[in-house]
């Protein structure tokens, strides 16, 4: 399936401007200076010179505005890799949006020890179904891509995925205020892109604003029938904000709620087939949900609080860094002139707008 480009033009990040223009300038000029700033925000990721805390960085960018990305970002070797293999990002064709990732510590150790937990118990799998569970591997935030570019490309939390197969059979992703919303597309893509070969969607629902509320939701592949008669494949909500900490950080009473995967899940149906020895179940409870969630603040409390143990034997009296290689000095070289470059092309921008009324735009009007 061939994608339209959607009619708005190339990238505008989000929290960029709190009055943009209601007309902007339809120039080549500016267009490749929004995309040289999602580029430059790259580069600062990549140098560790991040300055937002944003976990969820959404820009507006239709599809030639991300071939154009692309093609900047395969210009430079280096910055190419670090795309392609570090950087965590997600593109939506449907919407027109790139999201840069940023994960919260807190993030981070939630997401570990949920892996780790459910490691544990595909280890702990035995008889016909354990040279099964061998097969599945923990793929963690690598990317996932689809044949179909509508569905675009994805680098989730956590994943699982069995060593025959194309696609995770497992996909969990952590959730928080910016993330909420996108879930359900998320689940979308998952599902709808792989042809159900993405069995079961997971989303950690653990950072509200206000209160200590944390929430369970869970997307299944289903076929329904359409009104004229035809099955369409769609990603069906199966657990909906399923509370396993309340708002005052209490874990939840109920005895069945929780994650509950069968062995079978974590590959496609092509792999698992009908074969009735693969229903070994892997539960993690609402209560161990919440201890796990509990563990994890703690730990990232640690951290943030900067109350850990460090060392206080520092028996040297300066550091030395190593010297730079003439191709370092060359990049660096480079990357100033790139800056400069980026600069004047930011104040040209800023003088095209001058002439034009500005208002207020919400991130809901714009998604």
């Amino acid at each position: 399936m061939s994608i339209q480009p959607h009619p708005r033009q190339h990238a505008t990040p989000l929290e960029s401007f709190t009055n943009p223009p209601l007309t902007p300038p339809p120039t080549d000029e500016k267009a490749l200076s929004l995309v040289s700033r999602i580029v430059e925000e790259i580069k600062n990721r990549r140098d560790g010179r991040n300055l937002t805390s944003t976990p969820w960085a959404v820009y507006l960018l239709d599809l030639k505005g991300y071939q154009e990305l692309q093609h900047e970002l395969e210009r430079d070797e280096s910055l190419c890799g670090f795309a392609q293999h570090k950087l965590r990002y997600d593109y939506f064709p449907s919407t027109s949006r790139l999201v840069l990732r940023m994960p919260t510590t807190l993030h981070e150790e939630f997401i570990t020890s949920i892996v780790e937990e459910i490691q544990v118990q595909l280890k702990s799998i035995q008889d016909t179904s354990a040279e099964f569970a061998k097969e599945i591997r923990s793929g963690g935030s690598a990317s996932i891509k689809f044949a179909d570019e509508e569905y675009g490309k994805h680098g989730p939390d956590a994943q699982f995925r069995h060593s025959k197969a194309q696609f995770p059979g497992i996909v969990i992703e952590v959730s928080y205020s910016q993330k909420r919303k996108d879930l359900e597309r998320l689940a979308d893509d998952y599902i709808l892109g792989s042809d159900s070969d993405i069995r079961v969607v997971v989303g950690l629902d653990i950072e509200y604003k206000t209160g200590k509320e944390a929430t369970l939701s869970v997307w299944r592949p289903n076929i329904i029938t359409n009104e004229a008669g035809e099955k369409e494949l769609v990603a069906q909500l199966i657990v909906a904000n399923q509370v396993f900490r309340d708002t005052n950080g209490n874990p939840s009473a109920s005895r069945t709620g929780g994650l509950r995967l069968r062995l079978r899940d974590f590959a496609t149906e092509a792999l698992a087939g009908a074969d009735l020895q693969l229903r070994d179940p892997i539960i993690l409870s609402a209560n161990k949900l919440y201890s796990l969630l509990k563990h994890a603040e703690d730990a990232a409390s640690v951290i943030r609080q900067q109350t850990g143990i460090i060392t206080t034997n520092k028996p040297w009296v300066r550091k030395r860094r190593r010297e730079s290689s003439p191709l370092e000095a060359l990049t660096q070289r480079d990357e100033k002139r790139f800056r400069a470059d980026e600069s004047r092309a930011a104040d040209q921008t800023t003088r095209d707008d001058s002439s034009y009324k500005t208002g207020s735009t919400s991130e809901g009007e714009a998604s």
